[in-house]
């Protein structure tokens, strides 16, 4: 048995919306005899959910709405907090943390340090990349500080986790040693796709054909694309609905354009639940993922949905490159659109093509069972955790 410092300033429990992959790692690591104690800045029900490993909170708290410098202040108020709450633990054998935000470093290579022990770090986005790729940081000073930070946490690191193979190139790249980086996707939890469904409430999508976009509203998901896509459906066929659901800043926006463009086949609803989301996901026909395409280090995502919609056997659509283009296609588990008319095509040619809906539909399930299902994700990471 192991004890586990497992840091994750955005833990979210099973039931909760969002994307569960470190409860998931949470639960089975526990299961498998190892003492796991996560520090999050979410607030917990310890007894949520009667599991056998330890949940400290830091009751941190943080939203996308807040001010820069409120947000900056919550990153520092989670390290300091989650530093002292560390240091109380005793007899851990490793720290593993998970990022973003890429700040988790501080606290986990100071712990690391002090307390003389292995640090496995995760990347779940590459920062600061991203950010400046898209242009929310052009001041050169800051890039060169983050940039220093970032291979000051890889060089202090003993194993990295990252969630594609683009992110291991990237890192490869920067110098990182390829042994030093196992790549774990996120993954399709198959147990929660096999339950029995349930009817869908209040969504008047009834005996539609429906697209769906469970997930973040920002930026970087270019859900314009979407609605341009679901203009150019309705053009042709009225009984395809598409449905986004969540939460985000460009949330408001998108509502705009719908009611000012009267984009009828369009519906926006507010995150739910996991256990909801999946209920709804087994109904839908066709799992769209987008992101601003005009960025390509987007292309090395490895969103939660996408893993979600293998799991319940539908068809994908994405508008970019990369790995998943990759895989997609080369087992004719979907398409690559990088338009909107050619998603749009695929979309109506999908929905008139009864066997082909099925066999691609019955590829993807197959995706996930050989290669994506979450206990090859999970026996990874315990056999990363058993040899460090």
């Amino acid at each position: 048995m192991k004890k586990v410092l497992y840091l994750h300033q955005y833990f979210q429990t099973n039931s909760s919306s969002g994307g569960t992959r470190s409860y998931e790692f949470a639960k089975y690591l526990s299961d498998n005899n190892n003492d796991i104690n996560i520090i999050t800045g979410t607030e917990q029900s310890t007894d949520e959910n009667n599991d056998n490993f330890t949940v400290i909170s830091t009751n941190t708290k943080y939203n996308n709405k807040m001010s820069k410098w409120r947000r900056i202040l919550s990153f520092v108020s989670y390290i300091i907090k989650a530093i002292i709450k560390g240091l109380q633990l005793k007899n851990l054998d490793i720290i593993y943390a998970t990022s973003t935000p890429l700040t988790i470093g501080f606290p986990a290579v100071f712990l690391s340090k002090v307390k003389r022990k292995k640090l496995l770090f995760e990347v779940r986005d590459v920062w600061p990349d991203v950010p400046i790729e898209l242009g929310y940081i052009n001041n050169k000073v800051i890039i060169k500080a983050l940039k220093r930070f970032e291979l000051w946490i890889y060089k202090n690191s003993d194993h990295i986790i990252v969630l594609s193979t683009g992110m291991r190139s990237n890192l490869i790249n920067k110098g990182v040693s390829p042994n030093k980086i196992t790549v774990i996707e996120n993954f399709s939890n198959l147990y929660l796709y096999d339950k029995e469904e349930l009817e869908f409430s209040n969504f008047d999508i009834d005996n539609k054909f429906t697209c769906i976009h469970p997930g973040t509203m920002g930026h970087v998901n270019g859900l314009d694309f979407i609605l341009d896509v679901a203009k150019k459906v309705n053009e042709i066929d009225k009984e395809i609905v598409f449905l986004l659901i969540g939460e985000g800043n460009r949330k408001p926006h998108l509502i705009n354009r719908v009611e000012n463009e009267n984009i009828s086949n369009v519906k926006i609803k507010d995150a739910l639940p996991k256990n909801e989301i999946v209920n709804i996901i087994k109904q839908s026909d066709i799992g769209i993922m987008s992101v601003d395409n005009k960025y390509k280090i987007l292309e090395d995502n490895s969103a939660n949905k996408f893993f979600d919609f293998l799991a319940s056997g539908l068809p994908i659509l994405i508008n970019y490159g990369g790995w998943q283009k990759d895989i997609l296609e080369n087992k004719k588990a979907g398409r690559s659109d990088i338009t909107p008319e050619s998603m749009a095509n695929s979309i109506l040619e999908i929905k008139h093509n009864i066997y082909l809906k099925k066999e691609i539909g019955n590829n993807s399930r197959l995706l996930a069972e050989e290669k994506f299902s979450d206990l090859i994700a999970k026996e990874k990471l315990l056999n990363i955790i058993n040899e460090i």
